[in-house]
């Protein structure tokens, strides 16, 4: 198990013996536990675990700056939730194996999907004084979907079918194969390689089914050809733009009829695939090693005149004192919307979007808007693993990132010509 932390409230005593034995011993359990042999998070004042560095830097900067007082448990340097430590033979293996981040979610929220060698003496780590509260029914019934997809592959296996799927999900966005491909690969994993009985979905539709059902896929919305509007909500079922009145689909250019799939389904010409804010919002605190991180602005937070984090500019320090109620709870998020072009995938050659919606983006936006709205005035129901508790989880878009084109797209404001300038206006120098 972990050594003392009693060495940690020794503050202004770094040369204290107590304080030096409890330095060393740190040292020793981190490099063991997260079986690194070079580099480690450095839980210095300074540092803050945001860097890594040697063994020999991190003892110093405990030395010179000491180390933060509330972390106290040692989530960056091997320390788990629930699971009984010892240097017995049977625990060496078990730290042998990787760190899966779904199984450490499932652990937080149920203590008996820990291995069977668990001591639940040790379960008080993440004791408060505040009341503990059963998750909501949305996280109840994600908790309930990942431990159902965290059964073996197969009896016997090392690998659950989650954790499978998903690295082969990984493998086929790297490698570009196609879906046909990745059917085939299934097919001869489950009927050739694995025994009998294996969980191992038969298709691709199947393996991206179970991504789906844990709502952290991406929601496809129809698009006019020419970004006039989404066809969402009461649009749905429209097949021509009210704007323009282009069709929603693709068509043959000599008979303007629409062209067909093989199965029948007619083909969209233009997708929106939005990633849903609100479901991603809450996975963040259903494990208490990413929720534990949302309150880092608050629990860490280093007021020294440096510019450390977000919490220390002057957007963040005024936003709070004029939405003190937001401000009064820690874990609301503050969010910053990037706009810049992206390559989703690394290895292809042609861009994602040769065409960008210029002014029309606000199209685009709509979702996300609609979100934020719900964030800002009546937040969403969240459970927070680490406090085990449920919250209304509120958030605001603080910033925007962008270059000033982009800017102009974004607010409506010209960025060109006499009034270029959204600061100067008229002042503007020519």
């Amino acid at each position: 198990m972990a050594p003392s932390k009693g060495w940690m409230d020794l503050v202004g005593d770094h040369l204290n013996d107590i304080y030096l034995r409890g330095v060393e011993e740190f040292l020793d359990y981190a490099f063991k536990k997260t079986r690194m042999y070079g580099e480690i998070h450095c839980p210095c004042v300074k540092c803050s675990n945001r860097y890594s560095t040697t063994r020999e830097v991190v003892r110093t900067h405990l030395k010179v700056y000491g180390i933060i007082r509330s972390y106290t448990f040692w989530y960056h340097h091997g320390e788990r939730v629930g699971k009984y430590e010892s240097d017995s033979e049977s625990d060496q293996l078990n730290e042998d194996e990787p760190s899966d981040e779904m199984h450490d979610m499932l652990r937080d929220l149920y203590p008996e999907f820990c291995d069977q060698d668990t001591n639940y003496e040790d379960m008080d780590t993440f004791s408060h004084d505040i009341h503990e509260e059963d998750s909501n029914d949305e996280a109840d019934k994600f908790y309930r979907l990942l431990r159902d997809f965290e059964q073996p592959l197969y009896k016997g296996s090392k690998s659950s079918k989650l954790s499978c799927l998903v690295k082969l999900l990984h493998i086929k966005s790297l490698g570009r194969w196609s879906n046909e491909s990745f059917t085939m690969l299934l097919q001869l994993l489950k009927d050739e390689l694995l025994p009998g009985g294996s969980t191992l979905p038969d298709s691709y539709y199947d393996a991206k089914k179970v991504i789906q059902d844990l709502s952290l896929s991406n929601k496809k919305i129809d698009a006019c050809v020419n970004n006039c509007m989404l066809y969402w909500k009461e649009d749905d079922g429209l097949d021509f733009c009210k704007m323009c009145g282009y069709s929603r689909w693709n068509t043959d250019k000599y008979n303007w009829e629409d062209k067909l799939r093989t199965n029948g389904k007619r083909i969209l010409i233009k997708i929106l695939c939005y990633f849903p804010l609100k479901p991603r919002l809450q996975r963040l605190f259903m494990s208490t090693k990413t929720t534990s991180l949302m309150r880092w602005h608050k629990d860490k937070k280093v007021d020294d005149g440096v510019m450390r984090h977000p919490a220390n500019s002057v957007a963040w320090i005024s936003f709070d004192k004029l939405h003190p109620n937001f401000a009064s709870d820690s874990r609301n998020v503050r969010l910053g919307l990037a706009s810049d072009g992206f390559q989703p995938f690394a290895n292809s050659k042609m861009p994602y979007s040769p065409e960008g919606p210029g002014d029309a983006i606000d199209i685009y936006l709509r979702p996300l808007v609609e979100e934020l709205r719900e964030l800002w005035e009546t937040g969403i129901d969240t459970f927070d693993a680490y406090a085990r508790q449920n919250l209304k989880l509120h958030a605001v878009l603080l910033w925007t990132i962008n270059d000033f084109p982009t800017y102009g797209n974004f607010s409506g404001w010209s960025t060109k010509g006499e009034l270029a300038c959204p600061c100067c206006n008229k002042d503007t120098v020519g």
